[in-house]
């Protein structure tokens, strides 16, 4: 029986480090069906030269070469420009398990889903490191019975936060192309609420399939101060989007779901703001000026004043004490203290707790 084709999409920004790892654990697949779709977006290096070496001699593989154009508008293109039935999300820093494409694929057939989804581990130098696994079997998940369990994953976790490791029936995806194509942050969070919002299943599986790189020169991981700003203004519009979606998922229990996508966006800006404040590029006014100018968004205030209006301090508290204490500033709009916070208080307390981290590592050995 002829395989389903399946369309993989490997975003790539100066990654000639990683690209060939990458590249290598998907031409290597068990599953052999594929189209590889590899989007160059801005790249200076020799990532390019080593695509086109990796292509020769494999007709899967295609390159599409732009300049800069950001993360979600590659997303977007690789869908629309992808053939295959079934879809699947790479970054060239990263890359994943040789059985991977065809587990997921025999996974989705089986349980008879729209959407199948992995779990993950980490590769901090050549070290892997396996993340605390919530999910310890195959859970399925039909649109009629999504609450509580996948709205718990989605608005109260990071499970759902990356499209990487999912294998996407292409039909779900229909209409992607609305979404915002300058979002450079919180890209993946917008592109599967749009997929959530369309499957009819999903299933979750315990199997950690995708090996996730930490890349301290990718975009998501950069501290310039006009990236910080973009960041900033896409965390706030994507956030929005996942307070309002309780009211499209048709979700029971509104409250709950929506005191936690404020959570989650207050959980955000308190450490952007405090990567502003590091550096040193604004004197106190001019600092206390931008986070007004932020907060004043009428999506922000809105998210703010439903907060206050129906406060959950459990699972603020579960921030942590720095996190927490700069969330209740920026709720109550006291900038100047949250400014001198950051400034005095919340470095000394970063710096207890890396030199106690630093303790126990060593403890341990």
């Amino acid at each position: 029986m002829e395989q389903d084709l399946i369309s993989i999409i490997v975003l790539a920004y100066n990654t000639e480090k990683y690209i060939e790892q990458c590249l290598k654990s998907i031409k290597n697949q068990t599953y052999a069906n594929l189209e590889i779709i590899v989007i160059l977006d801005g790249c200076t290096d020799h990532t390019k030269n080593i695509v086109r070496r990796l292509a020769k001699g494999d007709e899967r593989i295609r390159m599409l070469v732009h300049e800069n154009m950001g993360t979600c508008f590659c997303r977007i293109e690789g869908y629309l420009e992808s053939q295959g039935k079934y879809i699947m999300y790479v970054d060239s820093d990263d890359y994943i398990e040789l059985n991977m494409v065809e587990l997921m694929h025999h996974k989705l057939k089986e349980y008879k889903v729209d959407l199948v989804h992995c779990q993950y581990k980490d590769l901090k130098g050549q070290e892997i490191k396996i993340p605390k696994n919530i999910l310890n079997r195959n859970v399925k998940m039909n649109v009629e019975e999504l609450e509580p369990q996948f709205f718990d994953l989605l608005y109260n976790t990071n499970n759902c936060n990356s499209i990487c490791r999912e294998l996407i029936r292409k039909k779900v995806m229909k209409g992607i192309e609305k979404i915002d194509k300058t979002l450079l942050y919180n890209e993946d969070l917008a592109c599967n609420l749009h997929i959530y919002k369309q499957m009819k299943s999903i299933l979750f599986i315990p199997d950690e399939l995708y090996v996730c790189r930490k890349n301290i020169n990718g975009i998501s991981r950069s501290t310039r101060i006009e990236i910080l700003h973009k960041k900033i203004n896409d965390t706030c519009q994507v956030h929005y989007d996942l307070y309002n979606a309780v009211n499209d998922f048709g979700i029971q229990d509104k409250k709950r779901y929506k005191q936690m996508a404020c959570i989650k966006l207050l959980m955000q800006l308190t450490f952007l703001f405090y990567q502003i404040e590091k550096k040193k590029k604004y004197n106190k006014d001019e600092y206390i000026s931008y986070i007004t100018t932020v907060c004043s968004q009428d999506s922000v205030k809105e998210m703010f004043r439903y907060f206050k209006k129906y406060p959950n301090e459990i699972e603020l508290k579960k921030l942590g004490k720095v996190n927490y204490q700069s969330a209740l500033y920026l709720l109550e709009r006291q900038y100047t203290t949250l400014y001198k916070y950051y400034k005095w208080k919340y470095q000394f307390i970063l710096l207890i707790e890396q030199k106690w981290s630093e303790f126990l590592q060593k403890w341990k050995k």
